[in-house]
């Protein structure tokens, strides 16, 4: 029964990926941003419970997807090894997590831009439309990245490194996206082309 409840456990954690990019998103909205008809600057939504509530519900996710150490004799709950069944869900979680990333960027490019009702400012580029995703996207890409190799390693890393290594990387490129945006990013956005 344990084993069970383990493996689904880990197979509605892996489902639940697919909207990481989705989330990843969610939390660029409270991110201001450039319109790239009249380059004015439309601020995000103030940071409310909601920002720590999605980032914490992730990252436990993120921690579930690893599965449970395996505890061989003596070893310890620190030196424990994964296993691999749960490594392989951890791996695919990463890419379908990727997948999410780059499919909520894609769709904010669907939509046409520099038509005759919206005009982008500068002839011929969108200027800083793909920029700025490519910039929201960069956390969420890390986060998932980092679950695939850290899958790859199931035989050599410690499982509580395996598990927590993702989430500690895509945690800390959220709060660095959040605290450069405002100072750095968004007046090299504002600006013209270059």
């Amino acid at each position: 029964m344990k084993v069970v409840a383990e493996r689904l456990l880990i197979a509605v954690a892996a489902l639940v990926m697919l909207g990481f990019g989705y989330v990843n998103s969610g939390l660029n909205t409270y991110l201001p941003y450039v319109d790239v008809v009249d380059q004015d600057v439309r601020w995000g939504q103030p940071k409310d419970a909601t920002w720590f509530v999605l980032l914490a519900a992730w990252s436990v996710v993120m921690i579930v997807c690893a599965g449970l150490p395996r505890r061989d004799g003596r070893a310890s709950f620190w030196s424990a090894k994964g296993k691999e069944g749960p490594a392989v869900v951890q791996g695919l979680s990463g890419l379908i997590a990727a997948g999410g990333v780059g499919l909520a960027s894609a769709w904010f490019n669907i939509m046409p831009l520099d038509t005759e009702d919206f005009p982008c400012r500068y002839a011929g580029s969108c200027w800083p439309h793909q920029p700025e995703l490519y910039a929201w996207a960069a956390p969420g890409l890390i986060g998932a990245l980092a679950m695939f190799v850290m899958a790859c390693l199931v035989l050599w890393v410690p499982w509580w490194i395996r598990a927590l290594t993702p989430v500690v990387l895509w945690v800390a490129a959220v709060l660095t996206l959040h605290a450069i945006w405002v100072p750095t990013l968004l007046p090299i956005f504002t600006g013209p082309p270059s």
